[in-house]
């Protein structure tokens, strides 16, 4: 069974410059003016992370032209960058929800409810799906894949049990990633205030 069987809704997202104003034309308006336009927020491929997404690295901007629902976030989405590391995330929180999707990723909605969206993340990042990828954009540059590549890959045939326990798998992996990194992190704050504080010590000695 293909991608395009199991989503009805598969699409690279807008061109953001066709929707969005740049700063120079906000700079020229007033602020009467600016108030008026309509805001969103736009979900930046940097914003996508171990299957979360993180808001501090959505970008806020003033619409010109009304963005289609079909490039906007919903529910249940899965959401692929279509660039290098192409990761995913699954829209699952309604903070994440009536985001723009911008060129640089492929919105999935409209999922088969028998097909969990953390199944179809562990099977777009599995080896299997990328020799299929490649196949298809032979002769061309992988650096950005496209939108027919990822609609026609061909699903494993495996039984509803075997693909809730992938998708379990793969969802509680992401998250054993995000507390690994977060504990990294941590440590090394830890590390670098304890460091520091030894070297203000040894100069007040000298």
């Amino acid at each position: 069974m293909k991608l395009s069987d199991i989503a009805g809704e598969i699409y690279t997202g807008v061109l953001t410059r066709r929707v969005v104003f740049e700063e120079g034309e906000l700079a020229a308006m007033s602020e009467a003016e600016t108030a008026t336009l309509e805001s969103a927020r736009i979900l930046m491929p940097k914003a996508i992370a171990d299957g979360v997404i993180d808001h501090s690295q959505l970008q806020e901007v003033k619409l010109k032209k009304e963005v289609k629902e079909k490039f906007r976030t919903h529910l249940g989405d899965v959401i692929m960058k279509l660039s290098s590391p192409y990761d995913c995330c699954v829209i699952e929180k309604e903070e994440d929800e009536n985001l723009i999707v911008p060129s640089f990723c492929l919105r999935i909605g409209s999922i088969d409810e028998a097909y969990d969206p953390y199944f179809i993340m562990a099977f777009l990042t599995s080896a299997s799906a990328w020799k299929q990828i490649e196949k298809t954009m032979m002769g061309r540059a992988l650096s950005i894949i496209s939108n027919e590549s990822v609609s026609e890959l061909m699903f494993p045939d495996m039984t509803p049990e075997q693909r809730h326990e992938a998708g379990y798998r793969y969802e509680r992996t992401l998250e054993f990633r995000r507390t690994a990194d977060r504990i990294i992190r941590l440590e090394k704050e830890r590390n670098d205030s304890l460091f520091l504080s030894m070297e203000v010590n040894d100069e007040a000695k000298l």
